[in-house]
């Protein structure tokens, strides 16, 4: 062999091993989609910057795509928010709920409480919140329409996060989530998964931040808590 087809040893242990961990992070990437099951088709998009929902008459949730400055985000100055045609209603408190990202903040509105703000339109604009790391979030809007029912929005979010393994086609310990009336049905402990008014009902503990549903459904926090609210501020209307 001569000296140009010599092999220097330990010439390709870098490529070696840049190799192998190509493989491995291939393999991590995969893992979540081989351990999902039912759930491995589903494509998720990043956060969108602001997403807004009811929590009762008098107050709304805001998320952001990132994780906040407490002092900054329960600042009720920074928030402005107006029903359809109205002048902006006063936002007396903001509070950072978000126990597990840091990102959802409760705005309660009492004035609401002296008129009938249930299914009206309602846009909510944020200024200056800051971001955990400091960063300004400038000014941001989002808009929806106060109340939870099943027909919106939480037919959307089950038919996003939940009826791919319990529906029609694949029915998980039984249950389904593709209909109102297939939510009342028989839970796992001898009750219904869905029960009107109560918190501590299946489907809202297992859908709790770090629990089986969360994690499998991949929920954000403002899914949990519209789907809580949904279940105890609104029984469970249909």
């Amino acid at each position: 062999m001569n000296r140009a087809t010599q092999l220097v040893p330990g010439a390709f242990a870098p490529i070696r091993r840049s190799a192998a961990r190509s493989r491995i992070a291939a393999l991590l990437f995969a893992l979540p989609v081989l351990s999902l099951g039912c759930h491995a088709a589903r494509v998720f998009a990043p956060p969108v910057p602001l997403r807004g929902a009811s929590v009762a008459t008098y107050a709304i949730q805001v998320e952001f795509a990132e994780s906040l400055d407490r002092a900054s985000a329960e600042d009720p100055s920074r928030y402005e928010v107006r029903l359809a045609g109205a002048p902006a209603s006063v936002v007396t408190s903001a509070t950072l709920v978000d126990t597990l990202y840091g990102r959802v903040v409760q705005l309660v509105i009492p004035a609401w409480l002296e008129v009938n703000a249930d299914t009206s339109d309602v846009q909510v604009t944020t200024r200056g919140v800051l971001t955990l790391e400091r960063r300004d979030t400038g000014t941001r809007t989002v808009a929806f329409r106060t109340g939870l029912s099943y027909s919106t929005p939480l037919k959307e979010l089950f038919d996003s996060h939940c009826t791919s393994c319990h529906g029609p086609t694949v029915a998980e310990g039984g249950y389904r989530t593709d209909s109102y009336d297939a939510l009342l049905g028989d839970g796992s402990d001898a009750r219904p998964n869905l029960v009107p008014s109560d918190p501590n009902c299946l489907i809202v503990r297992r859908c709790r931040p770090r629990n089986s549903m969360f994690n499998l459904g991949r929920l954000d926090y403002l899914d949990y808590e519209v789907l809580k609210n949904w279940v105890v501020s609104y029984q469970a209307r249909p």
